[in-house]
């Protein structure tokens, strides 16, 4: 790729930080001081913006880069900036040093190897054999580093490793991410965790008390594991000793705190988005089932946050309008004081109101495969790292 091309990709990406620091210093400046309340380093700076800019959500539910976009007159710049929408941060294995500051990395998180342009002029003298945690976004057939590159120190397999697991635990997405195989399995396997959630609960969703939903979740797992036997007759648990030498890795929970006080938490399975816990959805339901849901105490305000709520996806309200489509109608037409509201036109308009960042996500499967967390996992043993 021609020299110019990548250092124009730079530049704009400057651009993109300096816009992000102009129009939004205030958040900016607020986020540092919570993160770094001892004030940060150059480095800690460099990294934090490159994150702000390219990804941090603001409160209308949009990244500071498709304002970037939406705001730029210049059509080589648009091109350039819609290729970032995903950035990939991994561990990765610096495979071919190919000079001009290009390398070939294999990124240990995905198993993804990335042809990566550095700029020119700026020799990150990276060696053959070493390892990096980096972030990179895509530049056409290529793609460029973002923001800082943190050389690690060891070259031991089992300590590279354990970082690896935790990345795939923190953020399973980078698990995914541009590894279509993986997706395609890992997909496989959710569609028939989902089919024993329905044999296990009835249904792919169900209502639990916080304080019942760990001990549920338990019971699912132990069922589908170590109870349900396979066309082949063995039990999960059986199959992945006999392959692995070890008991299936136990599901994680990574619960939000003070989750057990909650009387009201729904349980979804979804085909696409996986295991989903939403609070208030029977309340939510409620609404939408009853004709005089106005008498629901603050139905309103249950909506609206449900719809403000960026951790909540389109997924309930797609679920009620098939389940209720005419009382559904109703319910918008209250809750957003309209006299008219036609489902199939004026959903998806709402939908992109208040979750405009569903159109630039690329959804990736939920659950990391057990036989991609075993093969991490396995490689970290030695480090007595626990999961």
């Amino acid at each position: 790729m021609p020299v110019s091309l990548i250092n124009s990709a730079y530049q704009i990406k400057q651009q993109l930080i300096a816009y992000a620091l102009e129009h939004y210093a205030d958040i900016y400046q607020q986020l540092e001081s919570e993160i770094y309340p001892d004030k940060a380093s150059e480095i800690e700076s460099m990294a934090l913006q490159d994150w702000f800019a390219l990804e941090y959500i603001l409160p209308n539910q949009r990244t500071i880069l498709s304002h970037f976009i939406s705001d730029s007159r210049l059509e080589n710049e648009i091109s350039i900036a819609q290729q970032w929408g995903i950035v990939i941060h991994g561990v990765f294995h610096v495979r071919q040093v190919l000079g001009d500051n290009h390398y070939e990395l294999m990124n240990l998180v995905n198993d993804v190897t990335y042809n990566v342009a550095g700029k020119s002029g700026e020799d990150l003298a990276l060696e053959k054999g070493e390892y990096i945690l980096a972030r990179l976004i895509p530049h056409q057939d290529y793609h460029l580093f973002s923001g800082v590159i943190d050389r690690l120190a060891t070259r031991k397999k089992n300590e590279i490793y354990e970082l690896v697991s935790e990345i795939q635990l923190t953020d399973p997405k980078m698990a995914f991410i541009d590894n279509l195989d993986r997706i395609e399995m890992a997909y496989q396997i959710q569609k028939e965790e989902r089919e024993d959630f329905i044999a296990f609960f009835g249904s792919d969703e169900i209502l639990l008390n916080g304080s019942e939903l760990e001990d549920k979740m338990k019971e699912f797992y132990h069922y589908r594991f170590f109870q349900k036997k396979q066309e082949n007759g063995n039990t999960i648990a059986k199959t992945f000793q006999d392959r692995y030498h070890q008991s299936p890795l136990p599901p994680q929970f990574d619960f939000i705190e003070n989750l057990d006080q909650e009387k009201d938490i729904g349980v979804i399975y979804d085909a696409t988005e996986g295991l989903v816990l939403l609070l208030k959805y029977g309340q939510f339901q409620e609404i939408f089932r009853r004709e005089d849901f106005k008498r629901i105490k603050n139905f309103r305000q249950l909506i609206l946050g449900y719809l403000d709520d960026n951790n909540i996806s389109s997924l309930p309200f797609r679920r009620m309008a098939k389940q209720y489509p005419e009382q559904s109608v109703e319910v918008y037409k209250a809750v957003l004081k309209r006299k008219y509201f036609k489902l199939d036109k004026d959903l998806p308009k709402l939908i992109l109101r208040f979750k405009p960042m569903e159109q630039l996500i690329h959804l990736t499967p939920s659950t990391i495969p057990s036989s991609v967390r075993s093969k991490t996992f396995l490689r970290s043993l030695k480090s007595r790292s626990k999961w």
